[in-house]
């Protein structure tokens, strides 16, 4: 089969609903031009009561049986503004959740606000996500979490989120859509039981003492004090402890001291892209542990060693949005 394929009317209404509810960055109000209703499949069973209670006034001639029925009718009538009452005004603010590594669950937070003081039961739906929120006369705002289950790194958004009620009868739903442009970053996956990086990614750190006028192997004599309690164990030469010396720390501050280079190449033994990229993940976070100093060099281009979370989550991005053609 050639040509263009015909969009499905669902399609057809997505882009509708896109072009009238925006996408909102920030906080998003319900009003009438964004909100819908429909009867639930409840109407159908009220109306066939209706209907019955009608046939019987009609053959017993009974007039405040034709009275009853009007007014459970007019009843119903009233119920689709009350429903739309319900949902119009209310905020919906979707914030930036934490970031998470591949596997694990997304908790994205999203904060209801209502200035009118009534009871709003109000169930939101996204993409794999559900939720319910109860917005009442002295709790004026609300604060729940959708959260979606992670298989794929990179910058993700939530989707298509539905925040609808059925209030006060259940015979009308209201509901609004939107799009958030709020993301999310989903790290690569840790590849669990890791084996350490090689010797070789030390480098970094004899080329900085010999710039510093320290020969690599002099590192335990020169310009070394003993380690005192208190001290962070991180500047420990464990090298010197490995070797049955004492806790000595350097008096070099210098940018290269413990200073580790995690390097794509030494990754060659992982199955594929994706395995490579969990196994520096790992490589990665261990060395934030060990309080070290560390770089990354990709394919695509090299992240100069440094310390710190922000350093660290700069390093995470850079794998998350690593694109697998650049292998």
């Amino acid at each position: 089969m050639t040509g263009r394929a015909v969009p499905s009317w669902r399609k057809r209404l997505e882009r509708w609903q896109r072009r009238r509810a925006a996408t909102p960055g920030g906080t998003f109000t319900v009003t009438n031009r964004t909100l819908y209703i429909l009867p639930t499949a409840a109407v159908a069973g009220y109306a066939l009561t209706l209907l019955v209670l009608w046939l019987l006034a009609i053959n017993y001639s009974l007039s405040l049986g034709h009275a009853l029925v009007f007014w459970l009718a007019a009843v119903a009538v009233m119920a689709i503004p009350a429903t739309a009452a319900s949902l119009r005004g209310v905020a919906i603010d979707v914030g930036e959740p934490e970031a998470v590594f591949a596997g694990e669950r997304l908790r994205w937070p999203v904060m209801l606000r209502s200035e009118v003081a009534r009871f709003r039961p109000l169930e939101l739906t996204a993409p794999e996500a559900h939720a319910f929120a109860w917005l009442t006369p002295t709790e004026g705002s609300v604060r729940v979490f959708l959260e979606q289950d992670t298989e794929r790194r990179g910058l993700v958004r939530l989707g298509r989120l539905v925040v609808a009620t059925r209030h006060p009868f259940g015979w009308f739903r209201a509901w609004t859509v939107l799009w958030p442009t709020t993301s999310a970053w989903v790290y690569p996956r840790p590849e669990p039981d890791a084996p350490h990086w090689p010797a070789t990614a030390s480098l970094a750190e004899e080329a900085g003492a010999m710039s510093a006028g320290v020969r690599p192997g002099e590192e335990d004599f020169a310009d070394l004090r003993p380690w005192r309690a208190g001290e962070p164990l991180r500047r420990v030469l464990w090298k010197i402890v490995a070797r049955g010396g004492p806790r000595m720390l350097s008096r070099r501050e210098g940018p290269a001291a413990g200073t580790v280079l995690l390097r794509w190449n030494d990754t060659a033994g992982a199955d594929n892209v994706e395995a490579r990229l969990s196994r520096l993940c790992a490589w990665v976070l261990g060395a934030h542990r060990q309080g070290l100093a560390f770089g990354v060099e990709l394919p695509d281009g090299l992240m100069p060693p440094d310390r710190g979370e922000s350093h660290l989550h700069a390093v995470l991005r850079r794998l998350a949005l690593f694109p697998p053609e650049a292998a």
